[in-house]
């Protein structure tokens, strides 16, 4: 017979081996934790060195913020009160990555989740039971595309970057980054951090008890803030205010509200309008309540149809058709067990274009005579739209359904830009770097094929499945349809056993999504690429238990096998580092449009003035040249207050100091040095070193957000 003491022994060693997993978990809970609040706080950082001194009104806003975010945490409560407000805010930020508006979007994206990130630690949610709601499948789905995505950074010339941004200093690396047009290598940068911030603010949210509630808030601030852009935009397009002031849009013939382009409008309204079901799930009753929810589809409808938008035109009908599926086949915000009736049947196919005829009908017969009688009244008449024109524009626009040619020009350069490397892209949102380079290689598949495309060269291919082939390749392509696939499944699935009705915008909003993403490259605007996070993260917070046991137990060797995908992925991207097999494949020196740029380091890019190319310094650059040659340079300044602060520019040759140069006036000065021979093969260095930058954006001088030094013409070598 055993003893107590052996008898308690296998249980000890079970106990050990339980409190070793117990504080295994701990630790991993405390580093996943640690990574993420570094990165927020380097983000807000970054935020803080790129738009903090762009304006009073910025600062004003970015200290705003911090109150808001400190009260939140302190008094969790209003945290859903935060969310709908920042959901509310969502029209505001219609705008490119490398706008102002868009900075501040990503800026209030740090600072909720950084709120979220400590109401959860105070509340101790995100841990223990807590974390496993999380769909860990679809999380890992997420993290493979990211995975993949950041090590197609390996793509992009690493080395040269690392040089400039240890001579243009952090601040002005970072605001280059923030700032920076698809045609250049910081870009793809800026749009990964963008990618991670997104999926750790969805991540964070999702960890909470009341995790769908508070998605619940979001996706309803979004929903109001969108009706009332839709309406203050028909105000703008009638004359009666305006927008100008803040949108200047680049669409003014067309109603474009508050975004810069009329068809990120459409975009917006259309992944937005399904969450007009949340009303009618409401505990609010009445035959009022359903008139205001149906009137906002239709003020969204008229918004949409006078944008002018194709691809809203073609997608909105199917929102329609779902919103009032679920008007008739749900009763006081439950699902009916479904049973097939041509009642309802009909009455979906009937009030579809009932909806649109009645918003044709506002149109035509209210909005165009209010129109014609708003442009004899003084005041407005310069800026109402005649019903002429109006008329003329629909019917214009209506022709061009049919008429994809545009479009069509702009896949096919994604689609040869993608050719070069089909497995694994190009690089995450590289596009227009490479198509410009591409473009400047008669044997490329881009350059072969030019008669099919545009001209000049897209910022995007215009189709969201075009971006992501480029980016990523065929593997990136699979792994972004397996996330949705799967989001859509459990979603569906989760519907159907637990009859959770706020799945049903969210699977419209993504279908959205993907059915306009057709043609726009929905990454461009990142309020919008920000939009799919927020449905993928509701999707997290849904167990993978209620998918069958076979399909679980299959989505877990997806999984791994995605995960072994982005491991070759990051061989395939290291061994071809800095795109070094596209310069071989077409006879470069380097992989870049200027072949002479990786002789230059601390400057920006190459401009003409005049018969001279010249390239303006940061605080320091550095230009390298061949040896036993005489070396001409000239050297331009043009800061502001030089008289007043004189500017100083040191000049040093293979790390010694060769002359000075000051500046107590505005203008060009010329400069001889003689270099010697090469010393064991190596390029000749002149390090320039300005005593101070200015930013002629931040002094309201021009757009240009650039810190500037000097200008510095590109090197005349002449025999010694």
């Amino acid at each position: 017979m055993k003893t107590s003491s052996e008898i308690l022994k296998p249980e000890g060693m079970l106990n050990g081996t339980s409190s070793e997993q117990i504080s295994n978990s701990v630790w991993v809970r405390i580093a996943l934790n640690g990574f993420m609040f570094a990165f927020l706080v380097g983000n807000l950082f970054y935020r803080l060195s790129t738009i903090f001194d762009y304006s009073i009104f910025i600062k004003g806003l970015f200290l705003f913020l911090g109150v808001c975010s400190l009260f939140v945490i302190l008094f969790p409560k209003f945290l859903r009160a935060c969310l709908f407000l920042f959901g509310a805010s969502f029209f505001l930020f219609g705008f490119r990555g490398y706008d102002i508006q868009s900075q501040v979007f990503e800026t209030m994206v740090v600072f909720v989740a950084i709120t979220v990130f400590f109401v959860n630690l105070r509340r101790k949610e995100g841990a223990g039971r807590d974390s496993g709601r999380l769909n860990r499948e679809l999380v890992a789905l997420v993290l493979c595309y990211i995975g993949l995505s950041v090590f197609s950074l390996m793509l992009l010339p690493v080395g040269h970057i690392v040089k400039d941004f240890s001579l243009f200093g952090l601040k002005s690396s970072f605001l280059q980054m923030a700032s920076t047009t698809p045609n250049t290598c910081l870009y793809p940068l800026a749009g990964i951090n963008r990618l991670i911030l997104y999926f750790v603010f969805a991540l964070e949210v999702s960890k909470g008890k009341e995790a769908r509630e508070l998605f619940k808030w979001i996706f309803v601030g979004i929903f109001v803030g969108g009706v009332f852009c839709a309406f203050v935009g028909l105000l703008d397009y009638y004359g009666i205010i305006s927008l100008k002031w803040y949108s200047w849009t680049v669409t003014g013939y067309a109603l474009s509200s508050t975004f810069l382009n009329r068809s990120w409008l459409a975009e917006f309204i259309l992944m937005m309008a399904p969450f007009v079901l949340i009303g009618f799930m409401s505990k609010i009753k009445g035959v009022w309540w359903k008139i205001l929810l149906l009137g906002s589809l239709v003020v969204c409808e008229i918004a949409l149809i006078l944008a002018g938008a194709r691809g809203g035109w073609v997608s909105y009908p199917f929102i329609l058709f779902i919103c009032w599926l679920f008007f008739y086949f749900s009763e006081e915000g439950r699902l009916d067990s479904f049973h097939f009736r041509w009642k309802s049947v009909i009455k979906v196919a009937v009030s579809v274009p009932i909806t649109i005829i009645i918003s044709f009908l506002l149109i035509f017969q209210v909005f165009m005579p209010l129109s014609d009688y708003l442009r004899t009244q003084e005041g407005v008449k310069s800026l109402s739209r005649s019903s002429k024109s109006t008329s003329q524009y629909i019917k214009r626009q209506t022709a061009r359904i049919i008429e994809p040619s545009g479009r069509v020009r702009a896949w096919t350069q994604g689609i040869d830009v993608g050719r070069e490397k089909l497995f694994f892209g190009m690089g995450y949102e590289s596009f227009c770097w490479h198509a410009n380079i591409l473009s400047g290689i008669p044997e490329s598949y881009y350059t072969i094929n030019k008669d099919n495309k545009h001209k000049r060269v897209l910022d995007t291919p215009h189709n969201i499945f075009f971006q992501l082939f480029v980016s990523g390749g065929v593997a990136g392509v699979i792994l972004w349809v397996l996330i949705i696939g799967y989001c859509l499944m459990i979603l569906v699935v989760d519907l159907v056993k637990n009859k959770r009705l706020l799945n049903v915008p969210v699977i419209i909003s993504i279908i959205s999504f993907h059915l306009y993403g057709i043609f726009q490259s929905m990454q461009y605007i990142p309020m919008i690429w920000m939009f799919i996070f927020l449905n993928l993260g509701y999707a997290m917070t849904i167990d993978k238990n209620v998918l069958p046991d076979r399909v679980k137990r299959l989505t877990g060797v997806v999984v791994k096998v995605m995960i072994f995908l982005v491991l070759i992925g990051g061989v395939a991207y290291f061994t071809d580092r800095g795109s070094q097999g596209l310069a071989e494949k077409y006879g470069l020196m380097v992989y870049a449009k200027d072949q002479d740029w990786h002789n230059y380091y601390g400057f920006y890019h190459r401009e003409k003035w005049g018969k001279e190319y010249y390239r303006w310094s940061g605080p320091r650059a550095v230009v390298r040249v061949g040896g036993n040659v005489v070396v001409a340079f000239d050297i331009q300044c043009h800061t502001p207050g030089v008289e007043k602060d004189p500017v100083r520019v040191v000049i040093s040759l293979d790390g010694e100091r060769i002359d000075e140069v000051c500046f107590d006036k505005k203008g060009c000065i010329k400069r001889q040095y003689c270099v010697g021979k090469k010393v064991n093969g190596e390029e000749h260095a002149f390090l320039f070193e300005v005593s101070r930058t200015w930013n002629p954006k931040k002094l309201g001088i021009s757009a240009d957000g650039r810190d500037l030094g000097v200008a510095v013409s590109e090197p005349r070598l002449t025999a010694s």
